[in-house]
């Protein structure tokens, strides 16, 4: 999907790797695109870049064992495709955060946790990011999370007192603090 917003065009990429392959997309019939292949992905996101002329290129992969940090294949496919020309990459599936991490001057995001979601019961479960990006035409600006923790009924709660990871264009260092303040408009 290419979005043109303020004069930038951002390539959202959604690729799956975990559960049923009855949902992969086929010839002629919609579905998720399986991310198994890496050569694919990889020339997915040199085609948003070079043939439909994305600034911003974003990955976003349903990944990684369910409650553990992230495995050894989510770091090395998510370096690829930073390799590859995407501005970021971010993950979701193993109903918990993972950890992140600068390459190359862009951030990974491994997992975002759960942020709308029920039949959890341990705190790890019950928590999730919203991440929030600014972006220009040359990439990442800053970033940072907001901590959500799930009622019994699944729904986010804001935490805005959780510290989480941050970052910011120049600093190859994710921080841990607050969310930053949000601009009224």
């Amino acid at each position: 999907m290419i979005i043109e917003k303020h004069g930038i065009r951002i390539a959202l990429l959604g690729y799956c790797e975990v559960f049923l392959r009855s949902f992969a997309a086929g010839e002629n019939r919609a579905g998720c695109a399986w991310s198994e292949d890496d050569e694919r992905v990889l020339a997915d996101i040199r085609a948003a870049r070079e043939t439909h002329k994305a600034d911003i290129v974003i990955p976003y992969m349903h990944w990684g064992d369910e409650h553990d940090p992230a495995t050894q294949r989510q770091k090395t496919l998510a370096r690829k495709m930073i390799d590859a020309g995407a501005t970021c990459v971010v993950g979701g599936h193993p109903h918990v955060v993972q950890e992140t991490e600068i390459y190359k001057s862009k951030p990974i995001i491994y997992s975002v946790g759960n942020f709308v979601f029920n039949g959890f019961e341990t705190p790890e479960t019950n928590t999730g990011w919203a991440l929030r990006m600014t972006l220009d035409k040359q990439g990442v600006v800053e970033w940072d999370t907001i901590t959500a923790r799930l009622d019994g009924r699944g729904v986010p709660i804001p935490d805005l007192k959780a510290l989480s990871p941050a970052g910011k264009r120049g600093s190859e260092k994710i921080t841990i603090q607050p969310p930053r303040e949000t601009e009224k408009r």
